[in-house]
């Protein structure tokens, strides 16, 4: 079995290159290590739109692989991070209104690989949005 390093998911025997990610497969994912509480401020800025539990997963999981902090937001309801739990009263179920943020200065990396991720699903945000 083999594994993809980005979005983690698990392939058969035989696959050597995971199809979304485009990335060469491990035999063994990295154990997780223990994350700092993400406490976001006013230099957090928003990278895209996301639309779906699923593709929110996917999103902040390969930015988690690549150490870039994340949390996704809802206008309508809070947010909830990686590390952070939720902010509003909101468990980050998907809806449509749903921004990923990041710290400033990873944004533009987080544009790349959310790019290479989510390919036409991703949704940029202008600076400043």
């Amino acid at each position: 079995m083999g594994f993809c390093p980005v979005c983690k998911f698990e392939y058969q025997p035989g696959i050597n290159i995971c199809p979304d990610c485009n990335e060469t497969l491990v035999s063994q994912l990295p154990t997780p290590t223990a994350t700092a509480a993400v406490r976001p401020d006013d230099s957090w800025v928003g990278v895209c739109r996301i639309a779906g539990e699923i593709r929110s997963e996917l999103a902040r999981g390969a930015l988690d692989s690549n150490n870039i902090p994340s949390m996704v937001t809802s206008s309508a309801f809070g947010s909830v991070g990686k590390g952070l739990g939720m902010i509003g009263g909101f468990s980050g179920s998907g809806g449509s209104g749903e921004i990923l943020m990041v710290p400033q200065e990873f944004r533009e990396e987080a544009e790349i690989i959310l790019e290479a991720v989510l390919g036409e699903d991703f949704d940029a945000l202008e600076a400043g949005q």
